[in-house]
């Protein structure tokens, strides 16, 4: 900084001198007076210059920094948008996630319901003639039974295959991130 106001400080340190040299003539008083003025009045117009060059500096920061609160705002709706987007697509791949559990599920018991159909019609329905030959509402109560008993099973295999589709995909991404 000193640099910059050498020529001022050279003159500060000279007029200081001639105050302690008062042995100057009024002349010589006269002309050290008027370089004096000369040099503040020089000072006056660099400090002025210094001060608008800053100014606009300053405008000019200022312009670029709302620019960039504005871009910075702009981006944190986008950001916004995004997550939610995020969101619902999570939640449709939820979506789609349990309706093909629930479809793995069906298909798991419809198969099994066509097992235990034939198993009760060749295995069961031979023992049940054999011991109660003339009450058909048994063999009715049992297929009543396999019947309502095959939600609970869908509800149950729904369940197994969600877990299974779930802990298939915590291993894939643990295996990306790696």
């Amino acid at each position: 900084m000193e640099k910059v106001y050498i020529r001022e400080v050279n003159e500060l340190h000279r007029a200081k001198k001639i105050e302690e040299n008062l042995n100057l003539h009024e002349h010589e008083l006269k002309e050290e007076y008027r370089r004096l003025l000369e040099n503040f009045e020089e000072a006056i117009g660099q400090m002025r210059l210094i001060t608008n060059v800053s100014d606009k500096i300053q405008k000019k920061l200022d312009r670029v920094n709302a620019a960039l609160d504005q871009k910075n705002q702009e981006l944190d709706g986008k950001n916004q948008e995004l997550d939610l987007k995020n969101k619902q697509l999570q939640e449709t791949i939820d979506q789609l996630t349990q309706a093909r559990a629930g479809k793995i599920a069906t298909t798991i018991v419809l198969i099994l319901a066509i097992i235990l159909f034939l198993i009760e019609e060749v295995l069961l329905e031979p023992l049940i003639a054999d011991f109660v030959s003339t009450n058909q509402w048994v063999s009715i109560g049992i297929k009543l039974f396999l019947v309502l008993s095959l939600k609970p099973i869908e509800s149950v295999m729904e369940n197994v295959v969600l877990n299974y589709i779930y802990k298939k995909k915590l291993t894939f991404k643990v295996s990306e991130k790696i």
